[in-house]
């Protein structure tokens, strides 16, 4: 029944990324957290199978990304993604309650970092920025690989057609994931490929949910999805900090 609870949700986080061009890891590590599973399994089942989503959604739109910006910008990621990595390690055996406070930190700071920030498209954008943006993604991927917020706002500055920003992120934080499965098995182990294949078993329902979010975005406005996701991680996080809370005083 877990596995099937996970099959949902990453069919959902897929759907919804595929639409929204973020959100996957958001939504998906802490839910999975929810269903039972520690924070290594539910980081690689995330990696797993959004990089399934990630590659498709890349090639959907391949014609709309422009690669040179992206590859002076991978160093830093890296950079970055190390850092993540080890981070990682040395949460993972905190108290559960505690990590999951951690994550609901981490959400509604990226729904006040979206909300708050005021980010007008412009046609230059300085590259210091980028790589600011790209250091700081790489740190979150390599903690819970949730790549997107940092990134998010840095796609928002810039003067783009709807498909590029919807698969820069996608295509830039793919480029991460070999370092990133280096990392995890020199951290965790080579059991750590036994949790990426499970994770590859959910490759049909992402197959299915990027069908079926490339097909919903001629339907329905992305501002509206954007703005549920919003609503979503911010009741999320505010569930993850406060559960423990109220666990104390009952």
């Amino acid at each position: 029944m877990q596995l099937v609870w996970a099959g949902l949700i990453l069919f959902v986080c897929g759907y919804i990324q595929t639409i929204a061009g973020f959100a996957f890891s958001l939504l998906a590590v802490p839910l999975l957290l929810l269903c039972g599973f520690d924070l290594t399994t539910a980081v690689v089942f995330s990696m797993a199978t959004s990089v399934i989503q990630r590659l498709l959604l890349t090639w959907h739109c391949r014609k709309s990304i422009v690669w040179k910006q992206l590859y002076w910008l991978l160093p830093f990621s890296l950079i970055g993604l190390a850092i993540g990595v080890f981070t990682l390690k040395v949460t993972a055996s905190l108290d559960p309650d505690v990590i999951k406070q951690i994550f609901g930190v981490i959400l509604l700071g990226a729904v006040a970092l979206r909300i708050f920030s005021r980010v007008e498209p412009r046609d230059h954008v300085p590259f210091w920025i980028g790589a600011i943006a790209s250091f700081l993604s790489g740190i979150l991927n390599g903690f819970a690989n949730i790549a997107g917020p940092p990134l998010v706002l840095w796609t928002l500055a810039h003067k783009w057609p709807k498909d590029r920003l919807r698969a820069t992120i996608s295509a830039f934080t793919s480029m991460m994931v070999p370092l990133q499965v280096v990392l995890l098995i020199l951290n965790f182990g080579s059991q750590i490929t036994i949790t990426i294949g499970k994770g590859f078993l959910f490759m049909p329902l992402i197959f299915l949910s990027v069908w079926l979010g490339n097909h919903s975005t001629r339907l329905l406005s992305v501002r509206k999805i954007r703005i549920l996701i919003m609503l979503l991680l911010l009741l999320t996080g505010a569930i993850y900090i406060l559960t423990p809370m109220l666990k104390k005083f009952s």
